[in-house]
């Protein structure tokens, strides 16, 4: 059995980081498991992790807030560890199922699948906005994403809160660094490389987000501004755009009087309409003052570092993809 390596980025996560590394170390897994947490804390975070550092393989390095990123940061890690797979999960997941690893990873026994994500449900307490999302993004049916079988690059979609990775495939095709969306701009990579990107459902991982009205509006500004460089403003082309919001709106509609959210339907309205603001308003970030997106964006301190949504070094890796292929 091959080996894996969990990378995992935590920041202030004292109350459930216990539980999360108590579910990854009791997985019913054959080969070794080794965790990173890179870690952005200033709470009990690291003390906590570092307790599981006797019994298991276990390491926390640290990772100042201002130096994450997306692809960056998990780049570092998986470049820290030696396993044969690498898993990348979300910290504020939690993992009821002792097979959730066997499950992601034997995907990755085809020779042409370079990853794999998993279904995300959403917890308990998950807002009814939120629950439909989640359900509506992460059907219970397998899909194989190959462009030999499809020829539209539109079609496809990846996820790092519950992932598997080759690492030899992401030795040729590392996480570009991206203001957000790195995980899709990878599988389009690997999908342009001749690859294949799997989608299993059965291996599941509960998570979902308690978003503000300003948290939802920075973080699809954030998705936004990735959307014309991932999909080639394929996606956001406005009758294309507004027809699949309107579509959206309708099966949420639909789904909340089944469910009997009657009272969340007004404020489903609001949160959707900041929702596709904020995404559009990312797709124009090019036309806005540096002040401007700093302002609007989740990763303020990106435009710091980067004159543009992805670097410079991620650019040439685009340019060069004939040179990875499978």
């Amino acid at each position: 059995m091959e080996s894996v390596s969990v990378i995992l980025p935590t920041r202030n996560n004292e109350d459930h980081i216990a539980d999360l590394l108590d579910s990854i170390f009791s997985q019913s897994f054959d080969g070794e498991i080794e965790v990173l947490v890179m870690d952005s804390s200033d709470d009990r975070t690291p003390e906590i992790a570092r307790r599981y550092s006797r019994d298991y393989n276990l390491r926390v390095v640290r990772v100042e807030p201002e130096d994450y990123n997306y692809g960056g940061t998990r780049n570092l890690g998986a470049s820290m560890t030696s396993g044969d797979i690498l898993i990348f999960i979300s910290t504020d997941v939690e993992i009821r199922d002792d097979d959730w690893l066997s499950k992601l990873v034997r995907n990755l026994n085809d020779p042409l699948v370079a990853g794999v994500f998993g279904r995300q449900v959403p917890k308990e307490d998950a807002p009814p906005m939120e629950e439909f999302f989640i359900k509506y993004t992460y059907p219970n049916c397998r899909k194989v994403f190959w462009l030999k079988k499809s020829k539209r690059l539109t079609d496809f979609f990846f996820s790092n809160t519950n992932s598997a990775i080759k690492r030899r495939v992401w030795e040729k095709i590392p996480l570009p660094e991206m203001l957000k969306s790195e995980d899709q701009e990878w599988a389009k990579r690997a999908l342009l490389a001749g690859y294949k990107i799997v989608y299993d459902p059965e291996a599941v991982v509960y998570h979902s987000h308690h978003y503000t009205l300003k948290k939802v509006f920075k973080e699809y500004f954030d998705s936004g501004a990735t959307m014309p460089y991932v999909y080639s403003d394929e996606r956001i082309r406005p009758p294309s755009f507004l027809a699949r919001g309107l579509d959206y709106e309708i099966k949420q509609l639909r789904y909340f009087i089944k469910k009997g959210y009657f009272k969340y339907v007004p404020y489903s309205f609001v949160y959707d309409f900041m929702k596709f603001l904020g995404y559009y308003l990312g797709t124009k970030y090019k036309y806005m003052p540096i002040w401007m997106r700093r302002a609007l964006c989740k990763k303020s301190n990106h435009w710091d570092k980067y004159d543009d949504i992805i670097s410079a070094e991620s650019q040439i890796l685009k340019m060069g993809n004939d040179n990875f292929r499978c």
